[in-house]
This record gives C-alpha cells, sequence and structure tokens, in this order.
C-alpha cells in the first residue's frame, strides 16, 4: 500500500466556514500506482465536519463510479455511510486521474474508512480496495445542525395578479407555455420522427447551440406527453381531442421504436434517443430506470381515458399495452422492464449518481400497482400478477427513505454524490407528484413529505442571493427560489462552484405542492398536526399557531388560516417564477442565482409542462372547473 504520513494543512474551507482551520491530512502514499493497481487510496482528512479524500484511479473507460465506505460515529456501516467521489483532474505522463471529495458528514460522523471501491461499468470490472483505517477528527468542531429559519413572511389565499397572469387569453403565460411546449413536440426540424419531443430549443438546429438539449429525453417525453393526455381528456373541442389523440397514438409508436433499436446498452433504461428515434450510443448516465415507468404511465393515462369515451379495445391492445403480440405496443414490455428491474441500482432523474432514488421508486410504484390494474382490464392476468407482487415488494423499500435523525426524506439511498451531503432534492417533490397513486403512500399531506419540503425549500434561501429580494415592484410576496438542490454546481452549459441556479419546473413545483396539499385537506376535511409536520406548518402558516398531537376540522378558524396560507405560498411561488421570467414569457432551464436572469437551455419544455400543472392544481383548488377544459380548447 505504500507509507502514510501526517501533516498539518490550513484549508480553506467553503462558504460554510469563513476562516481558516488547521486539518490533520493523512498522506498513505505521492506515488502514482503501477498498472496493477486500479484503485488506491493518495490521502484523508476529517476536519471541520467535512471528510476530505484524494484517489488515484486508472483511466480504464469512461463510465465509472468510485464509492468511499465507512462507519458513522456509532461504528455502524450503512449505505448512507458512503460518499460517490468524483473526477478532479487527470495526471500527466500516466494513465491515472485524481478523483475525490470535500464533503460535509458531521450529522452522522466518522469511525473509520472501510474501502474504496471503482466499478469501470463499460468493462463491466469492479476493483476493491480495503481500508480498514482509524479517522480522527481535527480542525474546528463539527458544526451544530441548523435551527429551521423564520418565516420571512404570510401570504394569505389566491392572489389577482397570479390569477391574472395565468389568464387564458392570447396575451397569457398560460397560453403562451401551451403553445411553446406543443411547438416542441414533433419539432419543425428535419428528420424528426412523430412522437419525439425536443427537450429544448437548444442545439445544433437552434440559435442558442448550447447546451446541446436537441435530444428526446425519455422522461421529459413521457412526462410531457402525460401533460398532453390531461388535456385530452379535459377537451371539449373536437379538432383539438382529435390532435392530441393522434400525438399520443404517435408517442406510443415512438417508444415502441425505442425499445426496439438495436444496440441499447442497458436495456429499456436509455435515456435518450436522437429526434429521428435512433439512440444515442456516446458515454452517458446509464440506465434510468424511471423511463419505462413514466412512459407506461403516461400511456396508461391515456389509454384509459380513450377506452372511458368509447374508444377501440383491440386498438388499445395492438397500439398501447400486448408488446408480447405486437412489437408496436410498449407498455406492457416497459411494466415487466420495471418488474424485473426496480431493484437496480441506476442514475437519478439529475442524470449524476447511481444509487437507489426516492423518485425512481415512487413512479415504478405507481407504473407498476396501475398496470396491475390496467393488465387484468386487458385481460391479461398473468403479467397483472407480475406487477402486482413487484409493486408490493417495492412498496416495502419506501420506509427507508425517510431518516428520522435529519426528519427528512432522502433523495437517495446509498452512496451520496459528492458534496451533496445534505441529501435534500426537489426530486423528492417531484417523485410526490409524478408517482402518488391517491393511497396515503408519501402523499401531498404526508407528514414525512411536509417536513421534507420544509427543509429542501429553505434550503436555498442562504445560497441563493435573489432569495433577498422577498417581494415584487408592488410589494407583493415571492417565493423561495427553488433549484435542484442546495451543493448543485451545475449552470446550464458547464459546472462552477457555486455554480447551481435556481429552475424554473423546480420552482413550479413547490407551488403545485402546495396547491394540492390544499385540495388534499379539503378532501380529507381535517388537518392532523404531529411533532414531524409542526415546523412546516411554523414556517408556511406561522400565523395559526397550531400544536402539535391536534386535529383541525375544516370548520375550523385554524383550517381555513392553514389553508390559505398555503395557497399563498403556492402564489408566490408562481409570483417568483412570473418575477423572472423575461417579457418575451420564455422559460429557460433555470434563473441565475445572483441576477435572476434566464440561463441555461432555451425554452425547456419540461418548464412549460410543469408550469402548466401547477396552473391545472391551482385552477382546481380555487373552484374553477372550466379553466382545463379552456386550457385544452385551444388551439395547438
Amino acid at each position: 500500500m505504500g507509507f502514510i504520513k501526517s501533516s498539518s494543512l490550513l484549508l480553506a474551507l467553503s462558504s460554510a466556514f469563513s476562516y481558516a482551520q488547521e486539518c490533520q491530512v493523512t498522506t498513505i502514499t505521492d506515488a502514482v500506482p503501477t498498472n496493477n493497481q486500479e484503485v488506491v487510496l493518495q490521502s484523508y482528512s476529517y476536519c471541520g465536519g467535512s471528510l476530505n479524500a484524494t484517489v488515484f484511479i486508472a483511466n480504464l473507460n469512461y463510465d465509472k463510479t468510485v464509492t468511499l465506505f465507512y462507519t458513522d460515529r456509532n461504528n455502524v456501516s450503512s449505505p448512507l455511510t458512503s460518499l460517490s467521489l468524483g473526477y478532479q483532474s487527470s495526471i500527466p505522463d500516466s494513465n491515472y486521474e485524481y478523483w475525490g471529495s470535500n464533503t460535509p458528514i458531521f450529522l452522522d460522523g466518522i469511525s473509520d474508512l472501510l474501502n474504496l471501491t471503482y466499478r469501470a461499468v463499460n468493462i463491466g470490472q469492479t476493483f476493491v480496495q480495503p481500508l480498514g483505517l482509524d479517522v480522527v477528527a481535527s480542525g474546528a468542531p463539527e458544526p451544530a445542525p441548523a435551527a429551521p429559519p423564520a418565516p420571512y413572511a404570510s401570504p394569505s389565499g389566491l392572489a389577482d395578479d397570479i390569477t391574472e397572469w395565468l389568464r387564458l387569453d392570447m396575451d397569457s403565460q398560460a397560453t403562451l407555455s401551451k403553445s411553446v411546449m406543443f411547438s416542441n413536440i414533433n419539432p419543425d426540424l428535419p428528420g424528426v420522427a412523430n412522437g419525439t419531443i425536443v427537450a429544448a430549443k437548444s442545439g445544433p438546429s437552434y440559435p442558442q447551440k448550447l447546451p446541446d438539449y436537441e435530444y428526446n429525453w425519455v422522461r421529459d417525453a413521457s412526462l410531457t406527453f402525460d401533460t398532453v393526455q390531461t388535456l385530452y381528456a379535459a377537451a371539449s373541442n373536437d379538432q383539438q381531442k382529435a390532435a392530441y389523440q393522434e400525438m399520443l397514438f404517435q408517442y406510443a409508436r415512438t417508444r415502441a421504436d425505442e425499445q426496439n433499436t438495436p444496440g441499447l446498452q442497458t436495456g429499456l433504461g436509455e435515456p435518450k434517443f436522437y429526434l429521428n428515434n435512433t439512440i444515442f450510443t456516446e458515454p452517458w448516465g446509464r440506465p434510468q430506470n424511471d423511463g419505462p415507468a413514466t412512459a407506461a404511465i403516461a400511456l396508461m393515462d391515456f389509454a384509459n381515458t380513450y377506452l372511458e369515451e368509447g374508444g377501440d379495445i383491440d386498438l388499445v391492445k395492438s397500439q398501447i399495452y400486448d408488446s408480447s403480440a405486437n412489437l408496436n405496443a410498449p407498455v406492457q414490455k416497459d411494466l415487466l422492464f420495471v418488474a424485473g428491474n426496480w431493484t437496480t441500482l441506476d442514475f437519478d432523474l439529475w442524470e449524476e449518481v447511481v444509487s437507489a432514488h426516492f423518485y425512481t421508486r415512487m413512479v415504478q410504484r405507481k407504473a407498476l400497482l396501475q398496470g396491475a390494474d390496467f393488465a387484468n382490464k386487458m385481460g391479461d392476468s398473468a403479467t397483472s400478477q407480475i406487477l402486482a407482487s413487484a409493486g408490493a415488494a417495492l412498496s416495502e423499500t419506501l420506509t427507508q427513505f425517510w431518516n428520522p435523525g435529519r426528519q427528512l426524506i432522502l433523495y437517495e439511498y446509498g452512496p451520496v454524490l459528492r458534496e451533496k451531503a445534505s441529501y435534500k432534492d426537489i426530486a423528492v417533490a417531484l417523485g410526490v407528484i409524478h408517482g402518488y397513486i391517491g393511497d396515503d403512500v408519501f402523499g401531498y399531506t404526508n407528514d414525512q413529505i411536509l417536513s421534507s419540503l420544509l427543509q429542501i425549500s429553505t434550503s436555498f434561501i442562504p445560497i441563493y442571493s435573489i432569495a433577498n429580494t422577498t417581494t415584487d415592484q408592488n410589494g407583493q410576496i415571492l417565493g423561495i427560489p427553488i433549484g435542484r438542490y442546495p451543493e448543485d454546481v451545475y449552470n446550464g452549459t458547464g459546472t462552477a462552484v457555486d455554480g447551481g441556479n435556481p429552475w424554473y419546473l423546480a420552482t413550479a413545483t413547490m407551488a403545485e405542492m402546495m396547491y394540492r396539499a390544499v385540495s388534499e385537506y379539503r378532501s380529507v376535511g381535517s388537518i392532523h398536526i404531529t411533532n414531524v409536520s409542526q415546523p412546516f406548518f411554523a414556517y408556511f402558516a406561522p400565523a395559526t399557531s397550531v400544536t402539535v398531537d391536534s386535529t383541525y376540522g375544516s370548520n375550523c378558524t385554524e383550517f381555513t388560516a392553514i389553508t390559505q396560507a398555503l395557497l399563498g405560498w403556492g402564489d408566490a411561488f408562481i409570483r417568483r417564477i412570473k418575477y423572472h421570467t423575461p417579457e418575451s414569457g420564455g422559460l429557460s432551464e433555470q434563473y441565475n442565482r445572483n441576477t435572476g436572469a434566464s440561463q441555461g437551455a432555451a425554452d425547456l419544455t419540461w418548464s412549460y409542462a410543469a408550469l402548466l400543472e401547477a396552473a391545472i392544481a391551482r385552477a382546481e383548488v380555487a373552484g374553477d372547473k372550466d379553466y382545463l377544459t379552456r386550457l385544452a380548447d385551444l388551439p395547438v
């Protein structure tokens, strides 16, 4: 292994600490390894609550995952006591690279380093370096967990300015959002296959060349087509309804073509395709196993609506469901893939880290349980039993994502992405929106979901400068700008320290969660406060002064005050989007954390779909029963 030496080093830590501190760094070896050593620990320290490690990795292939396993302060090893290391630099005149991490882990602490595991994905080999090294803390004491923030505002009720912004006429944001979203479906570009969606107007064929999003992502397409099917179900205009129906059948054929494309590297977990629907074969984060689930959900939703309105069940079987008898029918194949692969660790929806993900498990669960019912409707009891069994087994795993010490649903259960030790990610809310099936399993008003929403949303306040602007030019309250996760470094075209920004779709997601929580509370007719959910209400409904173990019925003033507060916050999140939307109404991927200006991919399809879904949820909770139909009947 080489020699071990210790040295003192002054490290200037990140923004979490504003001072330099003396860290005790243990160096295992300074020598670049020989060719028969694929993974070698170079040095490590545990300083001021952060674990810092540098590793030599043999450059054997493109796709690599490097994981450092350790025990926590109680000498316990679990999937949570592990770090996914990241590439740092190549080493000149060698076939090695530096990989490493500097990650705060003070909530759990550390006792020992257990081993390093290097998985060379493309060549299917795994290399392990046993360690068994004691870790001694140095530098500043471990920080204390942050206290819940004090609320900066108390909005209440739905606001006229947001109603006006989302109105349905030629000049409204909702109308524009629908128009641009549909312009990204079957986009007017050479060679585009029907039933595809370009992720954004950013790439070689567009004025904005970077980032290159000129692809048909399986996830983005399925979520967008689920919005299309919502419009299809609501449309009263025969011409519009026929247009939606044609698009959805095209999507079914496109999804089947993707499944049957030769050369799939990870089966149905391929993340994206070119717009002519040929496979993207370059290095990427594979597999992404949420895609088959969300694709099946969108098409089952469409098929159920189509059948309810008198559609031909034989056509549904041949063009949507029965993959075993017809290669052009994708749903059965996607569902069986989910049933057989839900335990497989895969990349998250941000395409960054391999683990078990809350979002993925939620949408897979919905696909399996909804699929079991749908298979029975198709007369396929054998597949129904397979799906129901897998769905039940998957459901048993969801409780592992709740961490009682953090009072947080972890976005993943396994090796944390380097520097992403907060485990806070808006993907948790997206998992509820796209995966909840109305059976009280991690729904909109679940205590653990509410606790997580509070922590996720408020984690962005200290890191985004624009969060300091809390009202618009008219004095109306602006919601918290919401990004993907607080440690994000992706700025829309590359990565940079403190480069991550708020996303339009993430901010819309928080708004939708607020609206749907109120709808669920009104449906149940009461709100019960627990010690887990109380901090959520203390922040988002501070004027109510509710108490733990109390239940407030719909006839109580507290019930009204809470629901009005959540509606006010829903509109505040929409107002944040409005405040940072350019005059053109175009929604990019991100808005800058310091200036609020749009940046990243132009006209991101998911941004528009997310805003429309939030607008639909708002109209439902407002009792505007005609809004969705009027939106659906607007020409596309």
